[in-house]
């Protein structure tokens, strides 16, 4: 902007060319005025020289007697002892003047003698009363000034002498007015010509003020105020062009040019304010919950639409200075209302007004759940923030079923049947009887390994199904995992309730299934324990059940069984078996017996089955049937499969060279990835030929993961070993089996060799796995030979291979040497 080039005078300046003007003016005036007064001095003089000795003396008298009381009043608030001692000296001194000057007067007009006699009089009052104050002064008594009102006496005192003093003053003017009124009156003439002159250029000089103040500070002041209040009221933030108080270089140009850059400023700012406006109704309109803000009237300032949507207000309803009640009226109306019947407008706007912090959550007349929280503002209104939770209302109330439900059953879980159990149990303490059934159904390991864990899934949902059915409302059925299931049962007689309801479940589960195409037949054995005869405690029955579960799967599966005392005993027994067993192999305890293979072409022993026995050192001999489960259960099969591998290699060494041994594996050791090496192991340090040994696996080995598992035998099979499946027929699958991997020697399991010339059936099977054995180039083996007529119908149906007691029973390894040692001695057949 260009600015004007001249001399800057501002405003201030201006005025102070007019102050100066007037100050001119004044000065003339007050010369004529002194030169009145100088007149009318000339005149007093005259007058001064007849009275003024005396009014001299009593205008002295005057001034001590102010002075007497100055002192006093001194004394009275001196601080400190001697300058209350010199104040009080001083009012003595100035008492003493005072009646000498009344004294002069009295000089100067005997004819007023008395009026100066009523002044020493009043005077002896003041000085009566000071002593007083001074006594109470030098004794230190503050009291006595107060409780004596002596200063209030002192100053009426001095107030009456001065007064008599000023009358007597007047009467001593009274003398000199008349001469003083003349020469004042010419004086206020020429004083009346001297105001009205004054008064002439005053008001000039007012006038130009006036004139200067409209066009140079009103006028651009005024346009300023109506820029402000065009632009307050919505006007164009700009300032108009050409003005020409941008171009002034005083105040008035100052303060223009501020207002510009500051409506610029303003501009630029109101411009970002618009932008975060929009970001933030932007942020407000796309929060997923509702917002809502009402002033102190309970009156709505603002919400956003979600606010709007979940009430499904119409936009009349959300429109700023809309009432809290009208809003609530129309979520009424509307059907978005919470549907607890205590639930008010009143209730709600009362609970607002509080203005304390509120949350709740409201359940609408839709079944909606609306969390509300309410917090109170410091200008008396309110912001809230609406959640529909509704989902996840849903999805907590899952979690905490799924918490307490098995996933796949829907039935309760083992948390939820313990939580039931222990409330069951509390009523115990007031005579009632709690049952526990604990559920394991029989043959389901079989299912699930020949038919699939999707059957198996499909059978435990068909079976939770029955199981429903089975008990009363009051009863819980939970599935405790597995195949385990377990009941809580009160409010029934016992043990009659127990035992209906054991019977009902035993037929519910032994009727056939039908899952996924397949029927399939299982049972379920039951254990049963009851509080508080057999336990106190949710754990003590739990485990009473479970054993009287197991004895009731020894006495034949499908049946039931209540606790008895003595199970426990038998448990505690297993569980010293198991501790035994750990500590077995280390002990050397464990010991090989061999059961010679029979050829029937040439009736020779050409191998021997290696069977494993445990010389216990209290127990004597215990059966593999015995500790064999119990090791696959408690994960030793592992160790002591890969002891029993390497012993037998290492016996086998000593054995003729044309002579085989037959190892069993357990389907858990090819749960091992580390299987193939282990044979490797027992080979290498043996010695022994691959083709010398002979590995017997199940069907139920092939079950589990069979890619992985054929992959396993292929490995194996190319060290040489021989694999033979054992028990063939008791399967579900075992052709299937055969296609899939070669195997060398197929095993009949002994069930079908037992009376095999009773038994037709048995018979046909025999010969139909010799006649698939000798068509597929697989050798079989038939075990459990114990009779003459069994060897000569197995010899007649073609199998190539037996064993049984009817050649030896097994035997310990040293026996078995012996034996060999006899046949290649003798060099003759085996005597039957």
């Amino acid at each position: 902007m260009k600015l004007s080039t001249t001399l800057p005078i501002g405003i201030a300046a201006k005025a102070a060319v007019l102050i100066v003007t007037l100050g001119a003016l004044s000065a003339l005036a007050n010369w004529y005025v002194l030169q009145g007064a100088q007149n009318l001095d000339h005149v007093n003089r005259t007058m001064v020289e007849r009275v003024a000795p005396a009014r001299l003396a009593l205008a002295e008298a005057k001034a001590a007697l102010n002075n007497v009381g100055l002192a006093t009043y001194k004394g009275m608030s001196a601080s400190e002892p001697e300058a209350a001692r010199a104040a009080i000296g001083e009012t003595a001194n100035q008492i003493a003047a005072v009646r000498q000057w009344l004294h002069a007067v009295s000089g100067y007009f005997p004819a007023r003698t008395h009026d100066s006699d009523v002044i020493r009089e009043k005077l002896r009052q003041v000085e009566a009363t000071a002593n007083q104050i001074r006594d109470a002064i030098l004794s230190g008594d503050k009291q006595r000034l107060l409780d004596g009102l002596l200063n209030l006496r002192f100053e009426a005192a001095l107030d009456d002498t001065l007064s008599q003093m000023n009358r007597l003053t007047n009467i001593l003017g009274g003398e000199s007015r008349d001469t003083l009124a003349e020469a004042q009156n010419e004086q206020a003439a020429e004083l009346g010509i001297i105001i009205a002159a004054l008064a002439a250029g005053t008001l000039l000089i007012v006038m130009l003020a006036l004139t200067f103040a409209h066009y140079s500070v009103a006028r651009p002041l005024r346009q300023l105020s109506a820029n402000a209040l065009r632009i307050r009221e919505g006007g164009a933030l700009s300032f108009p062009q050409g003005d020409r108080t941008l171009f002034r270089v005083d105040e008035i140009g100052t303060l223009a040019r501020a207002f510009q850059s500051m409506i610029a400023k303003l501009a630029a700012a109101q411009e970002t304010l618009a932008v975060q406006y929009a970001r933030v109704d932007a942020a407000i309109n796309n929060l997923p919950q509702g917002l809502c803000m009402f002033d102190a009237d309970q009156n709505l300032i603002i919400c956003n639409r979600r606010y709007a949507e979940l009430y499904e207000l119409k936009p009349e309803h959300t429109v700023p200075g809309t009432s809290l009640r009208t809003i609530l009226q129309a979520r009424r109306a509307n059907g978005r209302f919470p549907q607890a019947e205590s639930y008010s407008i009143e209730n709600r706007i009362a609970s607002v007004r509080e203005r304390k912090p509120i949350y709740t959550v409201d359940e609408l007349t839709g079944g909606q759940y609306i969390a509300i929280s309410h917090q109170p503002m410091l200008d008396g209104g309110s912001v809230a923030i609406h959640e529909d939770i509704t989902e996840r209302r849903e999805i907590d109330a899952k979690i905490a079923h799924m918490a307490h439900h098995d996933a796949l059953t829907d039935l309760p879980n083992r948390l939820r049947f313990r939580e039931v159990m222990e409330a069951a149990l509390k009523g115990t303490r007031h005579g009632r009887i709690v049952s526990i059934l604990c559920l394991d159904l029989d043959h389901f390991k079989t299912v699930n390994d020949t038919l699939g864990h999707p059957v198996g899934d499909a059978l435990l949902q068909a079976v939770s199904g029955r199981l429903r059915g089975c008990v009363r409302k009051q009863d819980l059925v939970a599935r405790l995992g597995g195949d385990e299931f377990a009941i809580v049962q009160a409010d029934s007689e016992q043990p009659l309730g127990a035992t209906m309801l054991a019977e009902r479940i035993i037929a519910a589960l032994s009727a056939p299934f039908e899952v996924q195409g397949h029927q399939v037949a299982i049972g379920v054995s039951i254990g049963i324990a009851m509080a508080p005869g057999d336990g106190n405690t949710a754990d003590q029955l739990i485990k009473n059940a479970d054993m009287a579960m197991y004895k009731a799967k020894e006495a034949g599966r499908g049946s039931y069984h209540f606790f008895e005392p003595g199970m426990d005993a038998k448990m505690q027994e297993r569980r010293a078996l198991e501790l035994d067993l750990r500590a077995a192999i280390e002990n050397d305890e464990l010991e090989l017996y061999y059961q010679p293979l029979i050829r029937l072409e040439t009736n020779e022993i050409c191998g021997c089955e290696a069977l494993i026995r445990w010389k216990h050192p209290r127990r004597g001999m215990v059966s593999p049937v015995d500790f064999i489960p119990l090791a696959e259960e408690i994960g030793l099969i592992g160790a002591i499969g890969n002891w029993v591998l390497n012993r037998a290699c290492t016996d086998a060494m000593t054995w003729p060279t044309h002579i085989k041994v037959a190892v069993n594996l357990s389907p858990l050791q090819f749960k091992n990835s580390g299987l193939v090496l282990q044979v490797i192991g027992a080979l290498g340090k043996s010695g022994l030929p691959g083709e010398r040994l002979e590995l017997e696996i199940t069907e139920t080995v092939m079950l589990h993961d069979t890619d992985a598992t054929i992959a396993m035998l292929n490995d194996l099979r190319a060290l040489g070993v021989r694999i033979s499946m054992d028990d063939f027929g008791t399967g579900y699958s075992s052709l299937g089996y055969l296609r899939k991997f070669p195997f060398d020697k197929i095993k009949i399991d002994r069930s079908f060799i037992q009376d095999l010339s009773a038994n037709p059936d048995s018979i046909a099977i025999v010969r139909a796995v010799a006649n698939i054995g000798s068509a597929l180039g697989m050798a079989t083996t038939a075990e459990g030979v114990e009779t003459e007529a069994e060897l000569a119908q197995l010899r007649h149906e073609g199998c190539t291979e037996v064993q049984g007691y009817l050649f030896s029973k097994p035997r310990p390894a040293i026996e078995i040497s012996s034996l060999l040692d006899l046949q290649e001695s003798a060099g003759q057949q085996v005597a039957v």
